[in-house]
């Protein structure tokens, strides 16, 4: 008997994958499907594509990624024993392919059978997978050949990935065009300028939202002027980042605001400021990949659905 077993719930365990000194947007994967898969396979599958990727050149974990392997199998022969205690036994063909989870394109793909043995389907399924071997040669070969074609994925379209950032940023949808920047390669030759952009998004992002805040917060105590409109007018004030081109603006209505606040009005409300400790540059692009973090996570895909 021949049963096409597809995996169901995509369960993304994020890793990066070091390829000539920097990380790559890669990570593991299930296809959804209508055909439930125990969750402790699920768990089992990505433990082990993460062990393969370790011995493999794996260091650390990244927020963002375009790319993910996506394992598949299929059962070629099933069979159990008489116990007691009863075991299932099955041979699988297990496909491991590296995709662009956007357009569903494969970069690499690898192929291998393996034997489980369980006393239920799902533990049978497991033992199977764990007997894939980390410093397998074809595994490492495979590892290697999806690395090379990501980073010439990145080069080759590093001007399409940018022309469409700058898109992006035109329309206001800052949040997308910094989870698309921050997604490119340190080793790839548009990376440079995704960082420069990112700085640009950024900042108009900042100058955008402050400007909304400072509105927000005018009509609050242009309306009245009790301690409940300053608190609320502060609050707001206090989120404007010191970057923003409304930050100015800011500090001189709070200025005004506790100048006017009623006396017994509870008072701990100050604009942001940046750590002097730490690089302006570091803290902007750390900002930034927050935003693009959350904007990452709080995306519904059709076909694929994350868990860290």
């Amino acid at each position: 008997m021949k049963k096409i077993v597809s995996l169901i719930i995509i369960s993304l365990m994020v890793v990066g994958i070091r390829a000539q000194d920097c990380e790559l947007p890669i990570g593991v994967a299930f296809k959804k499907t209508a055909q439930p898969i125990p969750a402790s396979f699920q768990r089992v599958v990505a433990n082990k594509l993460r062990q393969l990727m370790s011995a493999n050149g794996v260091s650390g974990n990244i927020d963002f990624h375009s790319f993910a392997m996506v394992p598949t199998y299929e059962i070629i022969g099933k069979s159990v024993t008489p116990g007691p205690p009863k075991q299932i036994v099955y041979q699988l063909e297990l496909t491991i392919q590296v995709a662009n989870i956007d357009d569903g394109v494969m970069f690499a793909s690898y192929t291998t059978e393996l034997d489980g043995v369980g006393s239920s389907e799902g533990a049978a399924i497991s033992n199977a997978v764990k007997q894939l071997a980390p410093k397998n040669k074809e595994v490492s070969a495979f590892i290697s050949q999806a690395q090379q074609r990501i980073i010439q994925y990145y080069n080759n379209n590093a001007e399409r990935i940018l022309n469409k950032a700058h898109m992006l940023t035109q329309t206001r949808k800052y949040e997308e065009a910094l989870c698309l920047l921050m997604q490119v390669p340190e080793c790839t030759s548009g990376y440079d300028a995704a960082m420069e952009m990112i700085v640009e998004v950024w900042q108009a992002r900042v100058n955008l939202e402050g400007q909304r805040l400072l509105a927000k917060a005018h009509a609050i105590w242009a309306a009245r002027t009790d301690s409940s409109a300053a608190i609320e007018a502060a609050n707001l004030l206090a989120q404007i980042d010191p970057e923003s081109s409304s930050y100015e603006a800011a500090a001189d209505l709070l200025q005004e605001i506790k100048a006017k606040v009623e006396a017994n009005t509870p008072w701990d409300i100050s604009l942001k400021v940046y750590d002097t400790e730490v690089s302006l540059e570091q803290q902007r692009i750390q900002a930034a990949k927050e935003v693009a973090i959350a904007y990452a996570e709080n995306q519904k895909e059709i076909n694929y659905t994350f868990l860290k």
